[in-house]
């Protein structure tokens, strides 16, 4: 790909952070279905899951202390003990800990994304999580909260299951103020926590004239939960009006927002092939939107560029917080190598970007389908996906993590992944068939294939 530097198979990674975490969202699919891949991969219940990391060499994890977890019935009856001991146990494995407390999460079932006391009943959550663990700097109160919003209020994904532009911004508000009011309450007791602020990483392809506009706005809203957070939408942001007319938040709303702005310390984005998009007019005229990487003429996904837009764009430090794929062990491997290239990479051309983060360690399971189907598709991470009841193996991937946090080089061995090779191309219209189906886009050896095409 143009702009970057050639592959050779050994790159250094030198002054960067190295994360390894597991994949921990509860999500309440619906009124009914929550979802739990803490359970679901058996992380929930194996101790030696923290030696494991700690025999990586990594210098952190993104580690869920979850509110639905805690407290799942009553806001006032708060069980840490499950956190007290992996916290414990990664403070003696010499892990940083980057405490997450909802993923992809709306909460307990006495609340939810759109109750307006869902930001107040969060800020006590957190406040009594800092109270326990004073010692922890790190924290994500929320994590990836643009994305949470928009799969529950715009795709009907996930719980409340709508698609309704004032439900998201009803959803973002919330969000945003549990945020900033948590990291008051954090700082109450850890007066220099950090807020780290995770994301998805997103790229829009307009294929003609017709969906120009509307991508240009899905750009900017790929950066809201950052300046919402942070105070920057004020009366000249691009998505102000969208946030007033369309979305239904007061001027009094945006202004709170800006009175309480908490600058994140750091961002970590997320990437994943899916999350490059190509969009289009279809016959009828109306918007198709299919994974750009499925799209001849498109270039592989990569996150370089991605990353310095969003570095020029909010002059904040920035992170790699998920890097995994659905793929084999040395495709996952491949996918690894080639952001720790682009780390290094714009690292070099002076960008701040300060850690990677390997992820779901642990594998995960049904992301296929994001988390709609009970079809058991599992997936290894840097260990294998174990279940509740079986022991992670090391795959290739936790050799490669190994190898970048003692010997700072990770070697691909010449592979190439699915989302490079020109096998991966479908036609657009069998594309825009299998997404009005709503065939799982995870199945990504053949999405449309899979759907009965």
């Amino acid at each position: 790909m143009a702009g970057h530097p050639p592959l050779t198979g050994r790159h250094a990674l030198t002054e960067l952070e190295l994360w390894a975490s597991p994949e921990p969202t509860v999500a309440r699919v619906d009124a009914t279905r929550v979802v739990d891949q803490l359970a679901r991969t058996g992380h929930d219940r194996r101790d030696a899951d923290v030696a494991l990391l700690a025999g990586l060499g990594v210098a952190a994890s993104r580690t869920p202390v979850l509110w639905e977890r805690s407290a799942p019935d009553d806001p006032a009856r708060i069980d840490l003990r499950w956190a007290r001991r992996r916290l414990q146990l990664l403070r003696a494995g010499r892990i940083e800990p980057i405490v997450t407390l909802l993923h992809h999460g709306s909460g307990p079932r006495f609340t939810d994304l759109l109750d307006p006391h869902f930001p107040a009943l969060f800020a006590d959550y957190a406040a009594a999580v800092a109270r326990e663990f004073p010692w922890v700097l790190r924290w994500t109160p929320i994590n990836e909260p643009l994305t949470t919003a928009r799969f529950a209020t715009l795709y009907g994904v996930w719980y409340p299951n709508l698609r309704d532009e004032r439900a998201f911004g009803r959803a973002m508000l919330h969000q945003t103020l549990a945020q900033q009011l948590a990291m008051a309450r954090i700082r109450a007791s850890v007066p220099e926590a950090q807020l780290v602020l995770t994301e998805d990483l997103q790229r829009f392809a307009a294929a003609d004239a017709g969906v120009r506009d509307y991508v240009d706005f899905l750009r900017e809203r790929a950066y809201l939960s950052v300046e919402l957070l942070a105070g920057r939408v004020d009366r000249t942001h691009p998505l102000e009006p969208f946030l007033r007319e369309r979305c239904g938040l007061t001027a009094e709303e945006l202004d709170a927002l800006r009175a309480g702005a908490v600058e994140p310390a750091l961002v970590a984005w997320n990437h994943y092939p899916h999350s490059e998009r190509y969009l289009c007019t279809t016959p009828d005229g109306g918007v198709g939107d299919v994974p750009a990487v499925y799209v001849e003429g498109q270039e592989p996904p990569r996150a370089a560029p991605l990353l310095r837009a969003a570095a020029h764009r909010l002059r904040l430090p920035l992170a790699l917080g998920e890097v995994h794929v659905h793929a084999p062990a040395d495709e996952r491997v491949r996918w690894l190598l080639q952001h720790v290239e682009d780390a290094h990479a714009l690292r070099a051309e002076g960008i701040d970007l300060r850690a990677l983060g390997a992820w779901a360690a642990f594998g995960l399971t049904d992301w296929h389908s994001l988390l709609r189907s009970d079809a058991g598709v599992h997936e290894d991470g840097i260990f294998t996906f174990a279940g509740p009841d079986g022991v992670p193996q090391p795959t290739a991937v936790a050799h490669a993590v190994a190898a970048l946090a003692h010997a700072g080089t990770i070697d691909d061995r010449g592979v190439r992944g699915w989302w490079e090779r020109p096998d991966r191309f479908a036609p657009l219209g069998e594309l825009l068939a299998a997404a009005a189906r709503g065939a799982p886009e995870g199945e990504h050896v053949s999405p449309w294939k899979s759907a009965g095409c």
